[in-house]
């Protein structure tokens, strides 16, 4: 491992499929400063739909990011899985401490998931949800897991490149929570759009209660600047929005929070608005952290900011 240096730096590294994002920070929330910010391209089949089919593609492109950086990675780095290699589910038990809810997930992990808990690396976290869900009478925990050899491989690049590993998170997570702060209120959707993916998230305070990937194709500039090529992310969008309404009856839905790489760069705001009835919001990062000025206009960057604030929770 590089030696590190003595600033309090912190960073988040996310794996997008046309590049590597990297930002690192400095200060806390209300005054955060970005040190420096970077992008490394991906060669083309590195990454696929938003989930890693060549890690040595992934290597090089770490090395190429180190020595843009400096030749070295000199503060701690949580790194995003690709969302589409995780899933993220909500399961519910009565009430029980965490770690009995853990024990019991072991012994019926495939009832939930499509591979045996031998096979996976999962974490979970307990989650409020909307009252009618019985929460009162239920511990509810959101699993995270992806398939064991997914999570070898990621801490394979990061020792190959010297990279100071803090942590490893869902990429659609660390966006939600770029997007959403600290402090989330009510019910809402964030949408997450990537070239080749989107993530649509139900919001409620500042949990994901809901995660869904909608695998549309919007590489091409006529794809994403046309009504047809849009159209799979708007039926995805009010089919979560109807799912979500059958399933927390209770819960008024507010607004549909925007962004990533191509969610501002679209007519997707318009036709949301139009089609759900709902008001679209851009996420402002530097209103939401206290800072940083230098995140402004940075379209793309709210995954990697969001890894590397997971540091101050």
């Amino acid at each position: 491992m590089a030696k590190l240096s003595k600033s309090n730096n912190f960073a988040g590294l996310a794996l997008h499929g046309d590049s590597l994002r990297y930002i690192e920070l400095s200060g806390e929330k209300g005054s955060l400063q970005v040190v420096r910010k970077e992008q490394t391209p991906l060669n083309h089949g590195v990454i696929v739909k938003d989930m890693v089919v060549d890690w040595g593609g992934v290597t090089s492109a770490m090395k190429s990011m180190k020595s843009v950086i400096g030749g070295a990675f000199r503060c701690p780095v949580v790194m995003g899985v690709p969302s589409r290699d995780v899933i993220l589910r909500l399961v519910d038990y009565p009430r029980m401490q965490v770690n009995d809810v853990r024990d019991a997930l072991q012994l019926e992990f495939d009832k939930y998931f499509p591979y045996p808990y031998q096979d996976a690396a999962a974490d979970i976290v307990e989650v409020d949800v909307p009252s009618n869900f019985d929460g009162d009478e239920k511990t509810v925990v959101l699993v995270a897991t992806c398939k064991h050899s997914v999570m070898a491989d990621m801490m394979k690049v990061a020792s190959s490149v010297g990279l100071n590993l803090s942590a490893i998170e869902p990429m659609n997570v660390a966006f939600f929570r770029a997007v959403v702060g600290s402090e989330g209120e009510g019910g809402y959707f964030v949408v997450f759009v990537e070239p080749e993916s989107t993530q649509i998230i139900l919001g409620y305070k500042d949990n994901g209660i809901l995660f869904r990937s909608s695998a549309v194709d919007l590489t091409s500039p006529e794809a994403r600047d046309s009504d047809d090529g849009l159209m799979p992310i708007l039926r995805d969008v009010q089919n979560t929005v109807i799912f979500s309404g059958n399933q927390y009856k209770g819960l008024a839905v507010e607004n549909i929070i925007l962004g990533g790489i191509l969610g501002k760069k679209s007519r997707l705001g318009e036709l949301l608005e139009s089609t759900t009835s709902m008001p679209v919001k851009a996420p402002s990062i530097k209103d939401l952290w206290g800072g940083p000025a230098d995140m402004t206009g940075s379209d793309g960057f709210e995954a990697a900011f969001g890894l590397a604030v997971r540091t101050l929770l």
